[in-house]
């Protein structure tokens, strides 16, 4: 009887799982223009540390004005993301391993001004774009 139970409570936890890892693929792949989000083309490498099997685990931001919209297919990284305007830094924040995909409020940024985005994890990774 508490086998029984139990293994009803794992297949649940292991269906939510499910339904929320292919909730993050499908949100990743969609391209710009979904509520007004904007891709990010970002530049770099992001191996997390690989070294015999190569799986491309992508990581992609988009942003709509306000916020940036930060996605990871991976649980491995914990993403260091900074947005400066080349002088100081706007937006310093830290997403935590697992936790993607994330929101990052910035506000409103100056018009006519681009903005570095980077990101970095703690294997030494580091992904490059400019926010206009």
């Amino acid at each position: 009887m508490k086998h029984t139970y139990l293994n009803s409570w794992i297949i649940l936890l292991v269906g939510c799982l499910f339904v929320l890892s292919t909730q993050n693929l499908f949100a990743s792949s969609s391209d710009s223009g979904e509520g007004g989000k904007k891709k990010v083309p970002l530049q770099g490498k992001w191996f997390e540390d690989k070294r015999s099997v190569e799986i491309d685990y992508s990581v992609s931001v988009s942003w709509d004005g306000t916020c940036l919209y930060v996605e990871s297919l991976s649980p491995r990284s914990t993403i260091h993301v900074t947005l400066s305007n080349g002088v100081e830094s706007v937006c310093v924040e830290t997403i935590p391993a697992g936790t993607c995909p994330a929101t990052i409020y910035v506000g409103a940024l100056e018009s006519g001004q681009r903005y570095q985005l980077v990101l970095t994890n703690q294997f030494g990774d580091r992904l490059e774009g400019a926010v206009d």
